[in-house]
């Protein structure tokens, strides 16, 4: 499994027998800030994004600003973009050729082209979740195999086509956080909130991701 350490500062791998390997926690040398969310891209790296989010009071934020990044498969960690305030969840299309990102200061969800070499351009705004007097923030994200993206926001899940067309959303007893797909069928929605994990049969089907058993324990 792959996991980010937000107090730890750092990406992680932890094997069945839990032990856990530090796959990575710094950038040119400088702590991360507090990795919040990890994907395996269609190349068989590992993108991530790192905001201040869970950055611990007394803790020194060495990196100045909130990035993106790839994490290839030698342990070079290269920066995509830092264009956002807090990135948080993200998220590949079904053909891999686009990358969504949300950054939950601003309340958006981010859009980029991926080029051959996992590098991003033609970053542009792919959807709002303002919710008015709302708690809740563009999180966790999740597609499907039609490639609708599914993010937790205000008042629940946001569901949007490939275009940006916001589709409706999913109201929740409480306010969720993340999200993924299980059961052997992937047509089953596991949801994190506030107090409760929830389970959401769906006549869609989600999308399995690159590589998902995939086995990152030899990092170096």
């Amino acid at each position: 499994m792959i996991d980010c350490a937000s107090v730890l500062r750092a990406i992680f791998a932890v094997t069945p027998d839990r032990k856990y390997t530090v796959l990575a926690d710094r950038f040119e040398g400088r702590k991360f800030n507090s990795p919040n969310d990890v994907i395996v891209g269609p190349d068989g790296a590992l993108y991530f994004t790192d905001p201040t989010l869970d950055l611990l009071k007394g803790e020194t934020q060495e990196i100045p600003f909130q990035g993106v990044y790839r994490l290839g498969e030698a342990g070079e960690v290269r920066l995509l973009t830092k264009d956002l305030t807090q990135p948080n969840g993200l998220a590949f299309s079904p053909d891999g050729k686009r990358l969504y990102v949300d950054d939950s200061k601003r309340r958006n969800i981010r859009v980029y082209d991926v080029k051959p070499d996992g590098s991003l351009a033609n970053g542009r705004v792919f959807g709002e979740e303002a919710g008015g007097h709302h708690e809740g923030v563009p999180d966790g994200m999740r597609v499907d195999k039609a490639g609708n993206l599914y993010v937790t926001g205000p008042k629940g899940i946001w569901v949007w086509d490939w275009q940006g067309h916001h589709l409706g959303t999913i109201e929740m007893p409480e306010q969720p956080a993340n999200l993924n797909w299980g059961d052997s069928d992937y047509r089953t929605l596991y949801i994190t909130a506030t107090t409760s994990v929830y389970r959401l049969r769906t006549k869609t089907r989600g999308y399995v991701p690159y590589r998902q058993g995939k086995d990152h324990s030899n990092r170096k």
